[in-house]
């Protein structure tokens, strides 16, 4: 989508000019399926040019999201839902900040790898933003902080694209809640990795996901060379759809219990 903007020039005139903006809406604290579903269809209606870039921002409660061609893990306490995006098992539940942007690659000529490397950088600027140096690794996308040797997980990165639509996103890990969450997991499938968060590795005081979803929001914007636009979680476009409540694939009561 394009907004007017007001643009100076020599000798105090001013014209009208269009940006592309990213328009980004934090909803708090939402299911994991109403999540699914509006961003499906935001990203139907995106792939046939309904409306500009987007950004769902936002917290789940706690759950288990497993990659398209991972294996299901045995939990208990915790639903699990297999998902149609890239990688393995990871958590998302309160301390953490999601990210869901519903972007159109062709339209702007990037490709997957582009993308990802902009979404880390945008993590990489919000982190940075409250006190904490994270960078990405070779082969291991999402971002990652700490010594040489000792470096922990701050952010996860799982993608699909479909029609040229980016589906699925970043999960940001903003205090010691998320932490508590990967206990007893391999995240992202990786054994013997160990993550952090914002507060851990030395934010202070622990961010706010509405404070760090500004944040994101606008370097995520910058990276991706659109004007970012904050829009209401009341309006039509964001509207959550009615779910059934549960459609997790896995229940049971042996395994991963991590803290509320």
């Amino acid at each position: 989508m394009r907004v007017p903007r007001s643009v100076a020039v020599a000798g105090g005139a001013r014209y009208r000019s269009t940006v592309p903006t990213l328009r980004w809406c934090f909803l708090g604290r939402v299911a994991y399926d109403a999540a699914r579903a509006l961003q499906t269809r935001l990203a139907a209606e995106r792939a046939t040019g309904r409306h500009g870039e987007l950004l769902l921002l936002l917290e789940h409660p706690p759950i288990l999201t497993v990659g398209r061609h991972a294996i299901l893990p045995v939990t208990g306490g915790v639903p699990v839902v297999r998902t149609d995006r890239g990688g393995k098992l990871t958590y998302h539940g309160p301390g953490q900040l999601v990210g869901y942007p519903v972007v159109a690659l062709r339209s702007a000529g990037r490709g997957v790898r582009d993308f990802v490397c902009r979404l880390e950088g945008a993590l990489s600027d919000t982190a940075r933003a409250f006190g904490v140096a994270a960078a990405c690794r070779d082969g291991l996308p999402g971002l990652w902080t700490g010594p040489a040797g000792d470096e922990r997980k701050l952010a996860s990165i799982g993608l699909a694209v479909q029609r040229g639509v980016t589906l699925h996103g970043c999960a940001l890990n903003l205090d010691a809640r998320a932490e508590a969450g990967f206990a007893g997991l391999d995240p992202c499938g990786l054994p013997g990795v160990r993550v952090t968060s914002l507060e851990t590795a030395g934010a202070a005081p622990a961010p706010t996901a509405a404070r760090a979803a500004a944040l994101l929001a606008d370097t995520l914007a910058r990276r991706l060379e659109l004007a970012a636009e904050r829009v209401a979680p009341d309006d039509p476009l964001f509207s959550l759809p009615a779910v059934p409540p549960a459609s997790a694939e896995v229940a049971s009561p042996h395994g991963h219990q991590p803290a509320p």
